[in-house]
């Protein structure tokens, strides 16, 4: 057998490490994770600048205090290794994935939003384009039986068109919404024609911040897809897909399908009813890291690319845009590559 791929993580926070202790979540659930259940990884090292974030890594994962680092650049020149997760805020990300880059890397997993500009975010994909390397960015939905089966109804018809989709979320539209985003070019093509509101409007004083708000979004394939993501006192990430003769109701917690039958109401007409026993299934069964480490092995391109991740920016920034000017109807690939939103 081939020695194990050496991984090593930039940020020990939530989705680097410890949300890996959160007895409700799946497991596993986070880089840690997935690296020390995967046959094929050795979790090696780990990076932060917070002492109290090495020390709960250290504890979680049995691992040498030699190999924990409070500057990642030491780690990286130190540890020769295969993969890098990047999982530290956005602003710092394309500084981090060069880094890694330049040390030799062979496989990146980079935490989303790619970054706060489509100029870090183009930067990033060019330094993995010259050198020749995979990455991985994480939005793991298209990897998902569910998700997947959606796309199978949508691209068959199976339900007739598909008309809308709304999502529903919290707020930040970068930080939150890009997932959305790539979901919605997943299922329904590019966005063509986008309008949006910020919650709380900008500030012509300090940088753009994100923040909530709402949106239209025209897609190639005709559905029209509508966008809220405001500040609640709860959390919420939820699909609703309208099709000419059926609903789907998809999200982190709820997964429901309403089928039309004879209305208790009205005689002559249809109404929709739950369908308890239908179900999302697909044969998929490919985690975000066997989608690295399968690109790192052939050279294809992943399924969650650098470059589907651009794209999701690019919606996320023109609802800024919109706003910005007044509800305009802006079209993502025409927004500046050096607008900038302050994301997470």
């Amino acid at each position: 057998m081939s020695e194990p791929l050496k991984a090593g993580i930039i940020g020990l926070g939530r989705i680097g490490s410890s949300l890996e202790k959160d007895p409700l979540r799946p497991h596993p659930c986070t880089h840690a994770g997935y690296y020390a259940d995967h046959p094929r990884v050795r979790l090696a090292s780990g990076a932060d600048i917070r002492e109290e974030a090495r020390r709960a890594f250290q504890s979680d994962w049995k691992m040498n205090p030699e190999k924990l680092y409070s500057d990642y650049r030491v780690m990286l020149q130190k540890e020769d290794l295969d993969i890098v997760s990047i999982a530290a805020y956005a602003p710092e990300r394309k500084g981090m994935c060069l880094a890694a880059l330049e040390e030799g890397a062979k496989g990146l997993w980079i935490e989303k939003a790619l970054g706060c500009s489509l100029q870090d975010a183009i930067a990033i994909q060019e330094a993995i384009n010259d050198a020749k390397v995979s990455a991985v960015v994480d939005y793991p939905r298209r990897s998902r039986k569910a998700y997947r089966a959606i796309k199978r109804i949508i691209d068959s018809q199976e339900f007739g068109r598909l008309q809308s989709v709304t999502c529903h979320m919290t707020h930040q539209l970068i930080h939150t919404g890009t997932h959305a985003f790539d979901i919605l070019r997943y299922w329904c093509g590019e966005a063509c024609s986008i309008t949006g509101s910020l919650e709380n409007g900008i500030s012509k004083t300090r940088e753009i911040e994100d923040q909530g708000g709402s949106a239209t979004i025209e897609m190639s394939s005709g559905t029209i897809a509508f966008i809220s993501a405001y500040r609640k006192k709860y959390y919420i990430f939820q699909f609703d897909l309208i099709f000419e003769n059926a609903r789907i109701l998809i999200g982190n917690d709820i997964r429901k399908i309403f089928l039309p039958s004879e209305s208790g109401n009205y005689s002559g007409f249809k109404e929709l009813f739950e369908e308890p026993d239908f179900q999302l299934s697909d044969p998929h069964r490919k985690s975000l890291l066997d989608d690295l480490i399968e690109s790192m092995d052939t050279g294809e391109e992943p399924i969650s690319s650098v470059h589907n991740a651009i794209e999701a920016l690019k919606i996320g920034l023109a609802i800024f845009d919109s706003s910005i000017q007044k509800g305009k109807a802006v079209d993502p690939q025409t927004v500046s590559t050096d607008f900038r939103v302050e994301s997470v």
